[in-house]
């Protein structure tokens, strides 16, 4: 039984007019009267006492109108309850990361929603990359965000943009060991790091595969080195003096804080896709939209590949 006839059926029990209840719900006569008619076809009953003058409920009708009534008032509360949970839902996001996106670009473009959206609610969760998988599959998160994402199966990936890799130096090298000037020019080539000493990520980090690529040509691929899971602490060794580190483009905004170098890698550039990971079949939302064009926005301030 639909909220229609039940709106039908109340207003020509309140009025005892089928002409003034169908004005009232803005139905024709006969489109109000066959409502009536399969609502008795339904109930198996008489619901009205009808002649030329009058319409009067029947003992069945009048039982029904408190029921209908209450049907009517719980249909309006669950209504507006989701329509709530509905907009809710559109404004609110929950984003998977790894900690060095989540260090490095979440403050800020968090910061800039705050500003721009604060209608806007965004959680954020730093996992291990191994997690984010399963994390938007379960629907614990909305999307994911990272570099050189795969698409698995059920998985949808929106590619962003592609960023280069980056080398971090020492703004003053120890006395001890020099200071090599060629980095600290905005673009340095791979030549460049021959004899430099390196930190780098460990070496199951898909960022550090790539980097080992390119490293594997100049011999240097296999050789020891310092490692660090934190983008902030390879920074900090960096800033201390202990090695230079070639990382992803967007550690510029962490970099900031520290009395470091940022160049560009080239010849050659090394490109990085970074990608938004959801669910198939789940629907881009108010939320989700207003977040990738703030954190978008927000990876094209840092250094892009020149082509």
């Amino acid at each position: 039984m639909s909220t229609r006839q039940l709106q039908a059926f109340l207003a020509v029990a309140r009025l005892q007019s089928v002409t003034r209840a169908a004005e009232q719900v803005h139905l024709s006569q006969a489109g109000l009267s066959l409502l009536l008619r399969e609502m008795e076809t339904q109930l198996g009953l008489r619901l009205f006492d009808r002649t030329t003058r009058s319409v009067t409920l029947t003992e069945g009708g009048r039982q029904l109108v408190p029921v209908a009534e209450r049907m009517l008032r719980e249909w309006s509360d669950i209504a507006g309850r989701l329509d709530k949970l509905s907009v809710d839902v559109a404004r609110s996001l929950t984003v998977a990361a790894t900690p060095l996106v989540c260090s490095s670009v979440m403050p800020v473009v968090l910061g800039n929603l705050q500003a721009s959206q604060p209608g806007i609610r965004v959680q954020v969760r730093d996992v291990d990359r191994s997690q984010i998988e399963s994390l938007v599959l379960s629907g614990e998160v909305d999307m994911a965000l990272g570099i050189q994402f795969k698409a698995g199966s059920g998985m949808r990936r929106q590619r962003l943009l592609s960023l280069p890799l980056v080398c971090v130096s020492p703004r003053e090298w120890p006395a001890a060991g020099g200071a090599p000037k060629r980095l600290q020019r905005s673009r340095v080539s791979w030549s460049d790091l021959a004899e430099v000493p390196l930190i780098g990520l460990p070496v199951g980090n898909p960022i550090q595969q790539l980097i080992d690529l390119r490293l594997r040509e100049m011999g240097r691929a296999n050789e020891a080195r310092t490692t660090f899971n934190h983008l902030h602490s390879v920074v900090a060794m960096v800033e201390a003096g202990y090695g230079a580190a070639v990382m992803p483009a967007f550690v510029q905004g962490a970099c900031s804080r520290y009395a470091v170098h940022v160049s560009v890698m080239t010849d050659p550039e090394v490109p990085l896709d970074f990608y938004a990971l959801s669910r198939k079949g789940t629907h881009t939302t108010e939320a989700a939209r207003t977040f990738l064009a703030a954190f978008t926005a927000q990876l094209r301030e840092y250094p892009q590949l020149q082509h």
